[in-house]
């Protein structure tokens, strides 16, 4: 990552609001076409002045296949606004499991999870490239279909306590166009951008929102932090994805994952994946953070509260894992079929089978 240096708030106002406001002619008409079904949304100052207002409930990041995220803490990772108990948020029709614990099972804190919801794709879009959401990132949305209605999504069950079919649908879609620089994002900057689409679409524990960064887009907690997604800048290069909860003095409770350019070293899966590369290494790190916002999305849900080398773990982090190959260290997912497609995603943890799972 570039040191670009903490940028003024008025600057962040003007510029940033005002480049957005003047892309959608300069963008040209194939990328128009390509994500024709798209929303575009451009943020405004009021956006901005939300996302400084507002109060971060939970960060949880992906680490990395990195040598900075082997060098970081598992707490450089999570980010809690309070470290309130159990006992002060609100319980959920989810049960804890009775009987025989096991070490790797999660524990349930009595928080929200997401019973239904629908999820929302923001792809934000530079001049320069991603004229089509195929070039820079696959079938996200087709592979959140697939997986409202496989067997897959049912490993959820014993978490939420439902059993009910297509719970998490796919909702529409938004773009956000800009000038893309060498300045890195910060959350606070991915906030804006929630803010302005979950404005038109809708908040609360009903609505996941996944904001897509383009290639050679950078992303940093904060901008002291160290703690970003950057393959330009090793030293740095903690995570590959996060869900994230925040409270809009507005809009109100808001939910959302970030999901970078996953097609880098550090984040990707090996190559020749049912889909290509491409598209699975997104479709490995989107399910993972999906199904960590559907079982803990304030950090107060469902997690590793019993073994202290997974303190903290959620029902992705126990089952991501790497491998070794003559070309390289990728993530190892499982290929298998979801929906009415194949895809080569992670397993998720199931109390139940007390093991990864990829069905109920």
């Amino acid at each position: 990552m570039r040191n670009f240096g903490v940028l003024s708030s008025k600057w962040f106002r003007v510029g940033l609001v005002a480049g957005f406001a003047t892309l959608g002619a300069a963008l040209g008409a194939q990328a128009q076409n390509s994500l024709g079904k798209a929303q575009e949304i451009t943020p405004s100052a009021a956006d901005q002045q939300a996302a400084q207002e507002a109060n971060l409930i939970y960060r949880h990041a992906r680490p990395a296949n990195t040598p900075a995220a082997k060098a970081s803490n598992a707490g450089d990772l999570i980010t809690k606004a309070n470290e309130s108990s159990a006992a002060s948020v609100n319980s959920t029709s989810a049960v804890d499991g009775s009987g025989p614990r096991f070490p790797g099972d999660l524990s349930f804190l009595g928080g929200n999870v997401v019973m239904s919801a629908e999820s929302h794709a923001i792809y934000l879009v530079p001049r320069s490239n991603c004229a089509t959401v195929a070039a820079c990132w696959g079938n996200p949305e087709g592979f959140l279909n697939d997986l409202a209605s496989s067997d897959f999504v049912h490993v959820l069950d014993q978490y939420i306590g439902l059993s009910s079919s297509d719970r998490y649908t796919v909702g529409k879609n938004a773009k956000i166009m800009y000038n893309q620089t060498a300045r890195s994002f910060f959350d606070a900057d991915i906030q804006v951008f929630v803010h302005a689409v979950a404005s038109a679409f809708g908040n609360g524990y009903g609505h996941i929102y996944h904001v897509f960064l383009p290639p050679g887009q950078d992303e940093c907690f904060t901008p002291k932090s160290k703690v970003c997604y950057s393959p330009d800048d090793p030293r740095t290069f903690v995570f590959c994805a996060y869900h994230s909860s925040v409270t809009f003095s507005d809009i109100g409770h808001v939910l959302y994952t970030v999901e970078p350019f996953q097609d880098v070293p550090g984040c990707s899966v090996p190559p020749t994946t049912p889909n290509g590369q491409l598209a699975d290494s997104t479709n490995n790190s989107l399910s993972h953070e999906t199904f960590e916002t559907i079982t803990d999305p304030d950090g107060t849900a469902w997690f590793n509260f019993t073994l202290v080398v997974l303190a903290g773990a959620e029902i992705g982090d126990e089952c991501s894992f790497f491998a070794i190959t003559p070309n390289g260290t990728f993530f190892d997912p499982s290929v298998f079929t979801i929906g009415s497609h194949q895809y080569a995603v992670q397993p998720e943890y199931s109390n139940s089978t007390h093991a990864c799972a990829v069905s109920p």
